[in-house]
Protein backbone atom coordinates (compact mmCIF):
# COMPACT_ATOMS: atom_id res chain seq x y z
CA UNK A 1 0.00 0.00 0.00
CA UNK A 2 1.04 3.58 -0.67
CA UNK A 3 -0.03 6.26 1.79
CA UNK A 4 0.03 9.77 0.34
CA UNK A 5 0.08 12.70 2.74
CA UNK A 6 -0.75 15.98 1.00
CA UNK A 7 -0.29 19.40 2.56
CA UNK A 8 -2.10 22.44 1.19
CA UNK A 9 -1.19 25.85 2.54
CA UNK A 10 -4.16 28.19 2.21
CA UNK A 11 -4.38 31.95 2.18
CA UNK A 12 -4.38 33.27 5.76
CA UNK A 13 -7.76 32.92 7.41
CA UNK A 14 -9.35 30.85 4.63
CA UNK A 15 -9.07 27.37 6.18
CA UNK A 16 -12.65 27.19 7.51
CA UNK A 17 -14.07 28.67 4.28
CA UNK A 18 -12.17 26.15 2.15
CA UNK A 19 -13.35 23.26 4.32
CA UNK A 20 -16.95 24.46 4.31
CA UNK A 21 -16.84 24.60 0.51
CA UNK A 22 -15.19 21.17 0.42
CA UNK A 23 -17.96 19.70 2.59
CA UNK A 24 -20.66 21.27 0.39
CA UNK A 25 -19.21 20.79 -3.09
CA UNK A 26 -15.98 18.80 -3.07
CA UNK A 27 -16.01 15.72 -0.88
CA UNK A 28 -18.57 13.77 -2.90
CA UNK A 29 -16.66 14.27 -6.14
CA UNK A 30 -13.17 13.71 -4.78
CA UNK A 31 -14.04 10.53 -2.86
CA UNK A 32 -15.70 9.04 -5.93
CA UNK A 33 -12.14 8.71 -7.22
CA UNK A 34 -9.58 9.08 -4.42
CA UNK A 35 -9.40 6.73 -1.39
CA UNK A 36 -9.54 9.16 1.57
CA UNK A 37 -8.25 8.10 4.97
CA UNK A 38 -7.98 11.44 6.77
CA UNK A 39 -8.49 15.19 6.45
CA UNK A 40 -7.31 17.82 8.97
CA UNK A 41 -6.70 21.55 9.48
CA UNK A 42 -3.73 22.61 11.61
CA UNK A 43 -4.39 24.37 14.89
CA UNK A 44 -0.69 25.02 15.67
CA UNK A 45 2.48 25.23 13.61
CA UNK A 46 1.87 26.16 9.99
CA UNK A 47 -1.57 27.73 10.28
CA UNK A 48 -4.11 27.43 7.48
CA UNK A 49 -2.50 24.15 6.42
CA UNK A 50 -4.64 21.21 5.38
CA UNK A 51 -3.34 17.69 5.56
CA UNK A 52 -5.12 14.89 3.79
CA UNK A 53 -4.18 11.25 3.68
CA UNK A 54 -5.00 8.96 0.74
CA UNK A 55 -4.31 5.22 0.61
CA UNK A 56 -3.61 3.48 -2.70
CA UNK A 57 -2.90 -0.14 -3.53
CA UNK A 58 -0.22 0.91 -6.04
CA UNK A 59 1.17 3.79 -8.10
CA UNK A 60 -1.01 2.55 -10.98
CA UNK A 61 -4.16 2.83 -8.87
CA UNK A 62 -3.07 6.32 -7.80
CA UNK A 63 -2.53 7.41 -11.41
CA UNK A 64 -5.91 6.03 -12.51
CA UNK A 65 -7.69 7.71 -9.57
CA UNK A 66 -6.13 11.09 -10.36
CA UNK A 67 -7.11 10.77 -14.05
CA UNK A 68 -10.68 9.95 -13.00
CA UNK A 69 -10.85 12.96 -10.70
CA UNK A 70 -9.42 15.21 -13.42
CA UNK A 71 -12.22 14.14 -15.76
CA UNK A 72 -15.01 14.61 -13.20
CA UNK A 73 -16.94 17.74 -14.19
CA UNK A 74 -18.44 18.18 -10.72
CA UNK A 75 -14.87 18.51 -9.43
CA UNK A 76 -13.28 20.49 -12.27
CA UNK A 77 -16.08 22.97 -12.92
CA UNK A 78 -17.77 22.92 -9.50
CA UNK A 79 -15.24 22.82 -6.69
CA UNK A 80 -11.92 23.69 -8.36
CA UNK A 81 -12.79 27.22 -9.59
CA UNK A 82 -13.91 28.26 -6.08
CA UNK A 83 -11.56 26.20 -3.90
CA UNK A 84 -8.23 26.28 -5.69
CA UNK A 85 -7.80 30.08 -5.65
CA UNK A 86 -7.58 29.76 -1.84
CA UNK A 87 -4.51 27.47 -2.09
CA UNK A 88 -1.08 29.12 -1.87
CA UNK A 89 1.11 26.00 -2.13
CA UNK A 90 0.92 22.22 -2.23
CA UNK A 91 3.29 19.39 -1.45
CA UNK A 92 2.98 15.68 -0.97
CA UNK A 93 4.83 12.74 0.50
CA UNK A 94 4.47 9.12 -0.52
CA UNK A 95 4.93 6.98 2.56
CA UNK A 96 5.17 3.39 3.66
CA UNK A 97 3.25 2.32 6.74
CA UNK A 98 5.43 1.27 9.65
CA UNK A 99 2.72 0.70 12.25
CA UNK A 100 -0.87 1.51 13.07
CA UNK A 101 -3.79 0.37 15.10
CA UNK A 102 -7.41 -0.57 14.55
CA UNK A 103 -8.40 2.93 13.41
CA UNK A 104 -5.84 2.93 10.59
CA UNK A 105 -6.73 -0.66 9.68
CA UNK A 106 -10.40 0.40 9.37
CA UNK A 107 -9.45 3.43 7.23
CA UNK A 108 -7.45 1.16 4.92
CA UNK A 109 -10.34 -1.30 4.67
CA UNK A 110 -12.85 1.48 3.93
CA UNK A 111 -10.55 3.58 1.76
CA UNK A 112 -12.84 3.45 -1.28
CA UNK A 113 -15.87 4.78 0.58
CA UNK A 114 -17.60 7.58 -1.30
CA UNK A 115 -18.50 10.31 1.17
CA UNK A 116 -21.52 12.29 0.00
CA UNK A 117 -21.55 16.06 0.13
CA UNK A 118 -22.31 17.12 3.69
CA UNK A 119 -23.55 20.73 3.50
CA UNK A 120 -25.32 20.54 6.86
CA UNK A 121 -22.67 18.60 8.76
CA UNK A 122 -20.37 20.41 11.14
CA UNK A 123 -17.03 21.10 9.49
CA UNK A 124 -14.97 19.76 12.39
CA UNK A 125 -15.23 16.57 14.43
CA UNK A 126 -14.95 16.68 18.19
CA UNK A 127 -11.46 16.35 19.61
CA UNK A 128 -8.01 16.96 18.23
CA UNK A 129 -5.07 14.90 17.11
CA UNK A 130 -1.43 15.71 16.47
CA UNK A 131 1.18 14.95 13.86
CA UNK A 132 4.92 14.83 14.35
CA UNK A 133 7.71 14.85 11.80
CA UNK A 134 11.32 13.79 12.16
CA UNK A 135 12.77 11.49 14.74
CA UNK A 136 10.41 9.23 16.62
CA UNK A 137 8.70 11.30 19.26
CA UNK A 138 8.62 9.90 22.78
CA UNK A 139 5.10 9.59 24.13
CA UNK A 140 2.85 7.11 25.85
CA UNK A 141 -0.10 8.40 23.82
CA UNK A 142 -1.82 6.06 21.36
CA UNK A 143 -0.45 6.03 17.83
CA UNK A 144 -2.99 6.19 15.00
CA UNK A 145 -0.23 5.49 12.46
CA UNK A 146 3.48 5.83 11.80
CA UNK A 147 5.08 6.05 8.36
CA UNK A 148 8.42 6.55 6.62
CA UNK A 149 8.56 8.97 3.69
CA UNK A 150 9.74 7.18 0.54
CA UNK A 151 9.22 10.01 -1.96
CA UNK A 152 8.94 13.76 -1.48
CA UNK A 153 11.07 16.49 0.06
CA UNK A 154 12.07 14.57 3.17
CA UNK A 155 12.84 10.97 2.17
CA UNK A 156 13.42 8.82 5.25
CA UNK A 157 11.55 11.14 7.60
CA UNK A 158 9.24 9.51 10.16
CA UNK A 159 5.66 10.85 10.28
CA UNK A 160 3.42 9.93 13.22
CA UNK A 161 -0.29 10.63 13.66
CA UNK A 162 -1.31 10.55 17.30
CA UNK A 163 -4.56 10.10 19.19
CA UNK A 164 -4.96 10.99 22.84
CA UNK A 165 -3.64 14.24 24.30
CA UNK A 166 -2.24 16.28 21.38
CA UNK A 167 0.04 18.28 23.66
CA UNK A 168 1.70 15.17 25.08
CA UNK A 169 3.19 14.06 21.76
CA UNK A 170 5.75 16.77 21.06
CA UNK A 171 8.79 15.58 23.03
CA UNK A 172 11.57 14.46 20.69
CA UNK A 173 9.85 15.57 17.48
CA UNK A 174 11.52 17.91 15.02
CA UNK A 175 8.10 19.38 14.18
CA UNK A 176 4.76 19.00 15.98
CA UNK A 177 1.34 20.29 14.93
CA UNK A 178 -2.08 19.96 16.52
CA UNK A 179 -4.77 18.96 14.03
CA UNK A 180 -8.53 19.43 13.89
CA UNK A 181 -10.11 16.58 11.89
CA UNK A 182 -13.06 17.35 9.66
CA UNK A 183 -16.28 15.60 10.64
CA UNK A 184 -16.21 13.13 7.72
CA UNK A 185 -12.55 12.17 8.14
CA UNK A 186 -12.23 8.40 8.70
CA UNK A 187 -9.25 9.06 10.99
CA UNK A 188 -10.62 11.32 13.70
Amino acid sequence: MIHELRAYDLKPGTGPAYLSLFMKQGIGAVTRHLPMAGYWLTDTGALNRLYHLWIYESLEERAAARVGLGADQEWTTGFVPEGFPLIVSQRNMLMERLEGGAMLDAAEAGRKTNHPHAPDAPVFADGMQSITFGADADSDQPIVGRWRVVSGETVGEIVTLWGGDPMATAEGAERHEILRPISVSPLR
